[in-house]
């Protein structure tokens, strides 16, 4: 389990960096950067400069067990400083189902639990797992740098050559 969360931490902390960039590359922050925001709320200065990404320490995992919704929790704002912290909510199953068979990470993306096989091969593989998309931005109203995770159910498509990608509702 512990290789898993790491692998779920790296996916999350490239998700934030690679989604940093986009954004200051899209906003084209490097020519005309956003005001940092009227009310700040943490002190960390590299959360407000919109002139420049900030570096993003690696995210840390934990993971409960729960009877509930398998789910991720995951907002991280750059003002407070610190280590981005990834909290994963999972079936008793993850563990052997998931972190164990090698699903914990799929195209880029956590995975908290599958919920559908596809037996049509062996092993059987996901066929649509419960994954968070992770979205990241300069908020200049208020924080600055953040980012966080919202939960979604999605479809795996999987090559002929075995490769996964998560199909996201929207581009079903």
């Amino acid at each position: 389990m512990g290789q898993a969360r790491e692998l779920i931490g790296q996916a999350v902390t490239d998700a934030v960096r690679s989604g940093f960039e986009a954004w200051f590359d899209d906003m084209d922050y490097a020519t005309h950067p956003a005001s940092p925001p009227a009310f700040k709320a943490g002190r960390e200065p590299a959360g407000h400069d919109a002139s420049r990404v900030p570096e993003v320490p690696p995210a840390r995992v934990e993971s409960t067990v729960t009877g509930d919704d398998p789910k991720v929790f995951f907002t991280y704002k750059v003002e407070y400083g610190g280590q981005p912290l990834v909290q994963l909510s999972v079936p008793p199953t993850w563990a052997r189902q998931v972190a164990a068979a090698g699903w914990a990470v799929m195209d880029g993306r956590p995975v908290v639990d599958v919920l559908e096989w596809d037996d049509s091969v062996t092993p059987a593989r996901p066929r649509r797992v419960q994954t968070a998309l992770v979205s990241a931005d300069y908020d200049a109203s208020m924080h600055g740098w953040r980012a966080h995770a919202d939960n979604r159910t999605c479809r795996v498509a999987w090559t002929r050559e075995g490769t996964a990608s998560i199909v996201m509702p929207w581009d079903e």
